[in-house]
């Protein structure tokens, strides 16, 4: 169960979208997720970023037990079953190590695939909306801005908008107040940073990744 509740936390979470191509996993390698140091929860059945992964739901479970006593960083990573069912069963787990005093980060790929339309299961709504206090970075991402909850775009404090067309662009514009033609100008590896500092367009690199 969360634990100890900060209230001075700030908001980290981040959503990243981009068309296939455009980045997202370089950029969330590259820019977004340091490589060491943290404790890391990654929803990742595509195998796109470095931890110990796990397709057996009890395995999983006492890796998990065991890094969060351990008081060290960990990289912990879901790549078995990709239903909503198991989404929500992987946020029930993430909520249940999240600890005020400390940060996790949890990485939520491609959210479309999961069918939720613009309804959050319980445990993912918590940890948007209640995890900030209690440490938690959400960091989620789509190939298809309409097919996940406008939630996804508009709460988070950090938006990576990447190459977008037509109609997805012209949603993320009523969405984000980028403009269209200037996401639909984006080229692969270069996205629309909007934060609490304002916006700015940056760039990252492609690296060849191994899981």
């Amino acid at each position: 169960m969360a634990k100890n509740p900060d209230t001075e936390r700030s908001n980290r979470h981040c959503f990243v979208a981009a068309k296939t191509g455009g980045g997202k996993s370089q950029l969330m390698r590259n820019e977004l997720i340091p490589k060491t140091g943290i404790r890391a929860l990654f929803w990742d059945v595509d195998t796109d970023h470095k931890c110990t992964r796990f397709h057996d739901r009890g395995a999983f479970l006492r890796a998990l037990k065991a890094a969060d006593q351990s008081g060290k960083p960990f990289r912990i990573g879901w790549s078995g079953e990709d239903n909503p069912e198991t989404f929500e069963w992987f946020c029930r787990a993430a909520w249940a190590v999240l600890d005020g005093s400390r940060e996790t980060w949890i990485v939520c790929e491609e959210m479309a695939d999961l069918g939720m339309g613009q309804k959050m299961p319980d445990f993912f709504r918590k940890l948007m909306v209640r995890g900030r206090k209690y440490g938690a970075i959400v960091i989620t991402t789509t190939q298809r801005c309409q097919e996940v909850p406008k939630a996804l775009i508009t709460q988070p404090a950090n938006r990576y908008i990447g190459l977008h067309e037509d109609q997805d662009a012209r949603y993320l514009e009523r969405a984000t107040g980028l403009k269209a033609g200037e996401i639909e100008a984006l080229k692969p590896l270069t996205f629309w940073h909007k934060g609490p500092e304002g916006t700015q367009q940056i760039r990252t690199k492609y690296r060849k990744f191994t899981p």
